[in-house]
């Protein structure tokens, strides 16, 4: 298990994405441990750069950064995820299924794609279940990242020193 809070700036994100994973390090594939990570920072940078509210001043007269609560459990069907901030409402048009563009197999279409806007598919691609409310001044995501291979086992305690067998 795994539970931070922390307010949205790329520093302090970065700083608990290196700790997420060095805390699930072994338990569960590296391809899951990276879509895990890949999906969070999405979603937390997603929150830096688009969640600050410009009425909320601190005061030195800068924009409060949103503070974010990450709660992440690793159990037998996946890895979930709960993300809460203080931050502006998330558009619920985000959550809308999302598509690639399609590119022409010429090799000039890559070229025009806009440079952002590619976030939330990963978002969904990488993740199940992915769910969101909002409840007063605070946004909920949810979501589980599936993984297929049985919860690792921690191995039986060794019995005392000394212990009649």
């Amino acid at each position: 298990m795994f539970h931070r809070i922390f307010r949205a700036d790329p520093e302090t994100v970065r700083a608990a994405l290196v700790f997420l994973r060095q805390r699930f390090d072994g338990s569960a594939e590296d391809e899951v441990i990276a879509k895990l990570e890949l999906a969070l920072a999405e979603v937390l940078n997603n929150i830096c750069e688009h969640g600050t509210m410009t009425e909320a001043m601190r005061m030195d007269g800068q924009p409060h950064a949103p503070l974010i609560h990450l709660c992440v459990a690793r159990h037998v069907g996946g890895i979930a995820c709960a993300v809460t901030d203080d931050g502006r409402p998330l558009p619920l048009s985000c959550l809308d299924p999302r598509d690639l563009p399609f590119v022409p197999g010429d090799g000039t279409g890559i070229l025009r794609l806009p440079e952002g806007g590619f976030g939330w598919f990963l978002i969904q691609e990488l993740t199940a279940s992915l769910s969101y409310f909002r409840e007063g001044r605070r946004n909920f995501l949810a979501f589980i990242v599936p993984v297929t291979e049985p919860l690792m086992q921690c191995p039986p305690a060794a019995p005392p020193a000394g212990a009649a067998s």
